[in-house]
Formats: structure tokens, sequence, C-alpha cells
């Protein structure tokens, strides 16, 4: 008699449990899913059914187009299963909060804001896409606000290690910052971590930079990197270095301490994605900013590229 996979014992078999499902990407928002066969072994008895299901949320890997294509999935999902997700890929789009009966006007919200609607998520690793640049978008505001959607997704607690990657330096090196808040980094957000998990935490926030191909020192192997925000070279170039002239695709990668909990808190509305953002009167949090949070920001909103951000929340609520 052939041996099968029941013939195993029941460690062996948790063992090939957690490796099979740990090669399974979950893509949402790309268009049409192509076929994997998986899951299907969930469907082959009840045995394999009542030992391997539980291997399946804490294995798998889910990518997200956006922000909206993560909400409208996840706020289906059971509570259960939300604080057994370990790895989640996404493209932080700032989302919307609007009633669809009062479109005419709604707040947009960082992509942070998001992970509170669920509550109990820890996960391993959380990768996260930068939105705001290489979407056509060419004015100084978008580095401000890559700069700030990567710090308060460092002050959040759903994750034990973020990556969150941006297509060029900008966010930094850019000499827009109209509230002058930008410091040194990694050096600052490194700080940041170890005083919310402790000096002996091993709590640690890295850049990395893969240089241009074009630039005048190509590598394919991302290099350790680190720079001064732009506004500061512009008012005193005594500070400016050869690293802060380097091009490329930048990665920071911040893990939390050893003892650090890394528990997501936050609303438990227990609703859909479609009664969030259609709720009558719109969905209002006193505790959440939008992108636009006083006067100045409000007319830079109309008036300074309303039409070049209005093309992310297009992309936010029409992926």
């Amino acid at each position: 008699m052939a041996p099968s996979l029941l013939s195993l014992p029941t460690e062996l078999r948790e063992l090939v449990y957690e490796q099979l499902f740990s090669q399974y990407t979950v893509r949402h928002g790309f268009g049409p899913a192509t076929l994997q066969n998986r899951a299907a072994l969930l469907q082959t008895c009840k045995l394999i059914y009542a030992e391997a299901w539980r291997f399946l949320p804490l294995n798998i890997k889910f990518h997200f187009r956006g922000t909206e294509s993560m909400l409208e999935t996840l706020l289906k999902v059971d509570q259960s299963v939300i604080t057994r997700l370990r790895h989640i890929r996404v493209k932080a789009f700032p989302f919307p909060l609007y009633s669809t009966v009062e479109a005419d006007f709604y707040a947009t919200y960082y992509f942070y804001n998001a992970l509170a609607l669920f509550p109990g998520l820890h996960l391993h690793k959380l990768i996260v896409d930068d939105a705001y640049h290489g979407s056509g978008l060419v004015d100084g505001w978008r580095d401000v606000v890559t700069y700030f959607d990567f710090e308060m997704l460092l002050k959040s607690d759903a994750w034990r290690e973020l990556e969150y990657t941006t297509p060029n330096t900008d966010f930094i090196t850019s000499g827009y910052d109209h509230r002058r808040r930008r410091v040194a980094q990694p050096e600052g957000w490194d700080t940041l971590l170890q005083e919310r998990d402790g000096e002996d935490s091993g709590a640690t926030v890295q850049m990395f930079l893969a240089p241009d191909p074009s630039s005048s020192n190509p590598s394919p192997i991302p290099r350790p990197w680190s720079a001064r925000p732009g506004h500061e070279i512009v008012e005193n170039w005594r500070l400016a270095s050869p690293e802060q002239d380097l091009k490329g695709k930048v990665t920071i990668i911040a893990r939390r301490g050893k003892r650090a909990k890394c528990v997501q808190l936050g609303l438990t509305e227990k609703r859909t994605w479609e009664e969030l953002k259609g709720k009558v009167g719109g969905f209002v949090r006193k505790d959440w900013t939008p992108h636009y949070n006083d006067m100045a920001d409000t007319v830079g909103w109309i008036y300074g590229g309303w039409g070049r951000r209005m093309q992310l929340a297009n992309q936010a609520l029409n992926h």
C-alpha cells in the first residue's frame, strides 16, 4: 500500500501544512485571481480539514492592491481569523470615508488609521508600498505625506516587522517641508522606536537604498543609507554629504523590541466596509487626523494640486 499524508505522524503533517501554506499568496484588487490549489487540501477529508485549517491564516500572505481592497476584504472576515493573520502587503493609498448619498465632501485619512478597524491584528510582517510617489504627482506635498505616512505607521501596534518601500529619496531629501518637522533619518525613527520599546529591547529602524541604474555607482544590492531633511540642506549647504545626492528605491525596515506588545487596539464597529463608508452623515473619528488638518493644508488641498491629489483618491476608490 502506497504511503499517504495520513500515514505520517501528526507533528510531520503539521510541518507539511505550514510549508504548503507559507508559499501561498492571496491577491486582492489586481483583477481576476489566478487559481491556486493549495487550499484544496482542506477539502480532501474531515480529518485533514480539522488539522490544517488553523495553519492557513497563520502562514498565507495577503497582497492587496490598495487600502480599500484590504478593508473591503478583511472587514468581512471573522475576528478569530483576523487575530491569526501574520503577513500582509498593501499599497498605502489614503482612504476616504463618506456617505454614499452625500459624496460631495469626504475626509481622507492616512493608511495607518485603517489598522484601527482590525482590533486584535498582530502581524509578523507588514509590507507597505508608498502610494504617493510614482503616481504622476509632482508637487512637494507628496514628500511630506510619505514621510509622515511611515512615521505614523511606526507608532501603530499591528506589526512586529514593518517594511516600507518608496521609489525614490524625495520623501527626505526634497527641500519642501512647510512645517520644518522632518529630521535626519533613520536616526530619528530609530530613537522613536527605542523610546517606545526600550533601549535594550533590540528595537531598530534601518534605511536601505538600491541605487538608480543610471547613477554613477549602480548596484543591485541595497546598501545602508541615511540622509538629512532637504530643507536643512537648503538652509545650510555645509550639512550636505555624498549620501544626500544618491537616488534610487528606498526600503525602510522597522523591528519592534523583544517584549513589545504588537497587538492592534481600536474600533469594534463590526460593520462591513460598505456600511462604514456609507454611514449617514459620514464616518467621523475625533482621534483621527485627516490629510488636511489645518487651514494651510486645506488651502493647499484646494489650490495647490487639488487635481493631482484627487488622482490618489480616485485610485483608492476605483482600484
